[in-house]
């Protein structure tokens, strides 16, 4: 009976994989009439995810990313950008996996939920998810209106940030 047990034991291993982030990134891109390059980027991605059996259909976990840590071109358009979005009350943006699903060769589609600003909405991404025996990499992008999430794009006179945001995330993991 012992042996039956260790051998379920090690056999979980086997079958499910935790990946461990080596890098990732997430860019934003927005645009205002006579400042076109909007483009925050965070790289400190953190990320806790798992697949089963190599199949990245069954990927599950969250990425999130500390919105202090979004650095654009301009440091005074971050600091700004640090007060409309409360990156003081409002630490953390995180995004929960509900599920993935294969397009078509390594073309996902990734549901989930995004936890910003205090608001919790279901998010869609299209991703590009490409898996070796030892490294899971993905390409993934999708947009947010902050509207939804309760924030006003700041103005000046008659130019106003666009409410659309393009969200772009990279992620490289490690089989363990």
């Amino acid at each position: 009976m012992k042996k039956i047990v260790l051998l379920f034991l090690i056999s979980i291993g086997l079958f499910g994989a935790d990946l461990n982030l080596k890098n990732g990134s997430v860019a934003a891109h927005t645009e205002m009439l006579m400042d076109k390059t909007i483009d925050p980027l965070n790289n400190a991605l953190q990320a806790q995810i798992t697949i089963q059996n190599g199949d990245i259909t069954t990927m599950q976990g969250k990425f999130w990313v500390e919105m202090s840590l979004f650095k654009s071109d301009k440091s005074d358009r971050d600091e700004s950008m640090y007060k409309e979005v409360e990156a003081l009350k409002y630490k953390l943006a995180t995004y929960t996996i509900s599920s993935v699903t294969k397009v078509d060769g390594d073309t996902y589609k990734i549901k989930g939920k995004l936890d910003f600003h205090g608001v919790s909405k279901e998010l869609e991404a299209n991703a590009k998810i490409t898996a070796t025996n030892s490294e899971v990499t993905l390409d993934a992008t999708s947009m947010i209106l902050v509207s939804e999430y309760g924030i006003k794009m700041p103005c000046m006179v008659f130019m106003c940030v666009r409410d659309q945001v393009d969200l772009r995330v990279k992620a490289s993991f490690e089989i363990r």
